[in-house]
């Protein structure tokens, strides 16, 4: 994947696998103000984003992303990449080779002949969340490529199965401004700092100088989840990490992220990953990396 990026000389690091998916670590030092600049997907690719916050017009709509969002490529596709929210971002990437995904597509008969991606963003998926920490700590282990092979299409099936394929979405009629964008970044903000609390529509609303009614649709609208639903996948994606680099109780970390109820937050865990919290911590997402 190219982008305005390349041109202020940061390079992508982490490279690893020469097979059918290739997996890559890249920052961004793009500000506030640096003009938008026209590229182009040069392969089929899935970017997660790790942090940072920035926009992608395509000829579909201009959508923001922040930690968590997955960014989707058909290759050939153009696109634009503007940093209006802040500085940079760091994003894990995969770019799938040859006829990869379009062969997983088929397989899945999903759009059989058409682009593998139907959508540009999706909205961060603890799953999808879950795939990135495990092919991070592959890179770090400098794992075979047949393992990162494995892990990048079991991540391209399950985005398949988020995302859908076939002819691209229009969005006209859809309204898009910068004021609606702005207003659901600093909402993202605001649920994000606030993980560990109880928070409330009508104060996310009112933050947002919104009625409840229009900001809970303009949130769906922009980030394609609901505002409780935004808030559990980001408490199950940061349980993800500590069950990962720690060996702390699963008690302790389902309160520190924000549950008040173990069974709430196993029943959660399992829901939006696949595995019980004690079995991806043992074993990742070994029945789930299977296609």
């Amino acid at each position: 994947m190219r982008s305005p990026k390349a041109r202020a000389k940061v390079p992508w690091v982490g490279s690893a696998g020469q097979g059918l998916v290739r997996v890559r670590e890249y920052r961004c030092t793009a500000c506030d103000g640096d003009p938008p600049q026209a590229e182009q997907f040069e392969r089929a690719s899935i970017a997660i984003v790790r942090s940072g916050v920035f926009g992608i017009r395509t000829a579909r709509r201009t959508q923001i992303l922040s930690t968590g969002f997955l960014l989707l490529g058909n290759a050939g596709q153009r696109y634009e990449a503007s940093h209006d929210h802040g500085v940079g971002d760091r994003c894990l990437v995969f770019d799938f080779h040859g006829r990869a995904l379009e062969d997983l597509a088929e397989s899945l008969r999903r759009g059989v002949g058409a682009e593998p991606f139907a959508v540009n963003v999706l909205p961060p998926d603890p799953r999808v969340d879950a795939f990135r920490r495990l092919a991070q700590d592959d890179l770090v282990a400098t794992s075979s490529p047949l393992g990162l092979e494995e892990l990048g299409l079991s991540l391209a099936a399950h985005v398949l199965s988020l995302s859908g394929t076939g002819t691209a979405r229009s969005s006209a009629g859809v309204p898009d401004s910068r004021r609606a964008r702005d207003s659901i970044v600093a909402a993202i903000a605001e649920i994000e700092e606030g993980a560990t609390r109880e928070l409330c529509l009508s104060d996310l609303a009112a933050s947002a100088e919104l009625s409840p009614f229009h900001f809970l649709r303009l949130f769906k609208r922009e980030t394609g989840v609901t505002p409780h639903r935004f808030l559990v996948q980001t408490r199950i994606r940061r349980a993800v990490d500590l069950l990962r680099d720690s060996s702390r109780p699963i008690t302790e970390i389902a309160f520190d992220v924000g549950f008040t109820d173990l069974s709430n937050f196993i029943n959660a865990f399992r829901r939006e990953i696949g595995v019980s919290p004690r079995h991806y911590r043992q074993s990742g997402l070994s029945s789930s990396r299977r296609i």
